[in-house]
């Protein structure tokens, strides 16, 4: 059996290595020559039995080679089919030993008898049971963890946008506040608004004011780098941490995108633009005092004609653009 079983292993290692086009075809090669060297062996121990009679250098069991070969019909095939073929071949392997039994006029040794019983015909359908069953609750526990995964990522999506959501926000900000800390590196928060919206809604109906929306959400993630996250924060309401951004370039990074917005033509009707309120996030701030800050930084740009941007700082008073174009 040692030149089979170099055979099987190294069809079976190849099974795992080819590529996902051409694996079955070394998977159907396993499944059938593999199991076949094995009843081929275990055929030809059981004539000698029945021919000899028992001879202890020749005898060892082949229980084993045939619970292995049950074991790669679970593992190598499909869920629905893979403990049929292996209790099949198991069925196989004990008409054969009952042939062999049937035509063995030789009393077999008790401790013969005993492995025939115990490892031929008891053990291999019990494995099939544990390894069939071990197998379905692989494949439930690998669905039950896709399943839950999906829900997480549902969880922080914004149905609407397919952008991040206001909870997705507060695990953004955990993790940019480390790097802040860490390196040292400047991190500012933006949050957006759009001017009049409910007019929007109360003129051209809810489903206009969607497509704005995503149009919006669009416009913000073209206008901002690939390292900036875009966060749809509730109703018309958008937000944004911004890694890296410097004090000087806050200011530009927003006029920049408020233009685009406003050049977008959102709406085709009417213009659709957008007011600002902007702050940079200190190794003090939590993200409730980032929020605040920005809060009331958009709602001077409201107060102040819309279309703007509004930068406050802990430290400073707000300071607003004084040409909102």
């Amino acid at each position: 059996m040692l030149p089979s079983s170099v055979l099987f292993f190294g069809l079976l290692g190849l099974a795992f290595k080819s590529r996902p086009s051409q694996i079955w075809r070394v998977r159907a090669i396993v499944l059938v020559l593999g199991p076949g060297i094995v009843l081929v062996g275990y055929g030809d121990q059981l004539w000698r039995l029945a021919q000899g009679g028992f001879d202890a250098e020749y005898y060892f069991s082949m229980s084993v080679w045939i619970i292995f070969s049950c074991a790669l019909y679970v593992f190598l095939l499909p869920s629905r089919y893979s403990w049929r073929f292996a209790f099949a071949y198991y069925l196989l392997s004990l008409a054969m030993l009952g042939m062999g039994l049937a035509y063995n006029s030789f009393t077999l040794p008790s401790v013969v008898s005993n492995d025939i019983i115990l490892n031929d015909v008891i053990a291999p359908p019990v494995f099939i049971a544990l390894l069939s069953a071990f197998t379905r609750l692989r494949t439930e526990y690998a669905a039950a963890k896709a399943q839950a995964n999906d829900l997480r990522e549902l969880t922080l999506v914004d149905g609407l946008t397919g952008l991040q959501n206001r909870r997705a926000f507060s695990q953004s900000f955990k993790r940019a506040k480390a790097r802040l800390l860490r390196n040292k590196t400047p991190l500012c928060a933006m949050i957006f608004d759009i001017d009049h919206f409910k007019s929007v809604n109360d003129t051209f109906g809810h489903h206009v004011g969607d497509e704005v929306i995503c149009k919006l959400g669009e416009v913000l993630s073209q206008q901002l780098r690939g390292t900036d996250e875009v966060f749809r924060w509730g109703g018309e309401e958008f937000a944004a941490l911004l890694d890296e951004t410097p004090s000087a370039r806050l200011m530009e990074v927003a006029q920049r995108v408020r233009l685009a917005v406003q050049n977008a033509k959102l709406l085709p009707q009417r213009p659709v633009t957008i007011s600002i309120g902007a702050t940079h996030v200190l190794p003090q701030d939590t993200e409730e005092s980032v929020f605040q800050r920005a809060d009331a930084a958009l709602y001077r740009s409201k107060q102040e004609g819309r279309n703007r941007v509004t930068i406050a700082d802990e430290t400073q008073q707000p300071a607003t653009d004084s040409n909102p174009g």
